[in-house]
């Protein structure tokens, strides 16, 4: 398949572009990326959009390698972030996975204090001092657009926060230990309105930074914040292209079924 890309665009130099060259991705006998080539420019929210079971979430997993916890997976290609080769049996999975952070569907906060969900990477970096510390982690939680509502509350357990709070309490821990691509699975699809309000503008916020890859079925939702838009369908690379022309022009008649609700 030829490569999709987003030429024309100044890449950050802090938040690298992604390169994915022919990827393909089989949980034992059944292929669930067919041959996806894509390269996303850094420091831009790409929304990855398509039916449930196209490999959305399999594309996420392989950028941090949460892929390989499944048995049975068989991976071919070559997936770069910045010039870090993220495919093959020398990478360092702990250096991976501080360059590429991930937020889940579901909030899930460590049964610990909200100060130490988010000190928790910190420490296994190996920062120690208690000063050092504190900064950090309130410097985490104010990108997190958190800190106001926990400063006071910072040795409560994490699980006396709302859902809305935890989900950004996530996203705050992901932060703390500076990474360089964002990662984010339906972060909003268990949250009210209003915490989901509140998460798509911190998505905004961070443009620039970092390099966002947001899966959504939320259509509205990946046009209000995305600059990229890539729809899959059975595995497939269909689409790839800016979230206005391909919400308003795609270039593929599957696209547009899948967006007027005519995919079945």
């Amino acid at each position: 398949m030829r490569n999709m890309t987003l030429g024309g665009y100044r890449v950050d130099n802090e938040a690298p572009h992604i390169n994915v060259t022919q990827l393909s991705v089989a949980y034992r006998d059944q292929w669930v990326l067919k041959d996806v080539s894509m390269t996303v420019p850094g420091g831009r929210v790409l929304a990855v959009i398509g039916p449930s079971g196209c490999g959305k979430s399999t594309l996420l997993r392989v950028l941090n390698r949460l892929v390989d916890r499944a048995s049975g997976v068989h991976i071919k290609g070559q997936v770069q972030v910045g010039n870090f080769e993220v495919i093959g049996d020398h990478v360092d999975l702990v250096e991976l996975r501080q360059k590429v952070g991930m937020v889940f569907q579901h909030p899930n906060p460590f049964p610990f204090s909200v100060f130490d969900n988010v000190a928790y990477g910190l420490r296994l970096q190996g920062v120690k001092n208690s000063n050092r510390l504190r900064i950090l982690v309130e410097e985490s939680l104010k990108q997190a657009s958190l800190w106001d509502e926990v400063r006071g509350k910072l040795r409560r357990p994490a699980s006396s926060l709302s859902g809305g709070q935890q989900q950004r309490l996530c996203i705050a821990r992901a932060l703390a230990v500076s990474p360089q691509v964002l990662l984010m699975d339906e972060p909003t699809s268990a949250l009210d309105p209003l915490s989901t309000a509140k998460i798509e503008e911190l998505v905004l916020a961070l443009k620039g930074q970092y390099t966002v890859i947001l899966v959504t079925h939320n259509l509205q939702q990946a046009a209000r914040v995305s600059d990229f838009t890539a729809f899959f369908r059975e595995g497939r690379l269909v689409e790839l292209g800016p979230t206005k022309e391909v919400f308003t022009t795609p270039r593929q008649s599957a696209t547009e079924e899948f967006l007027t609700g005519r995919y079945e």
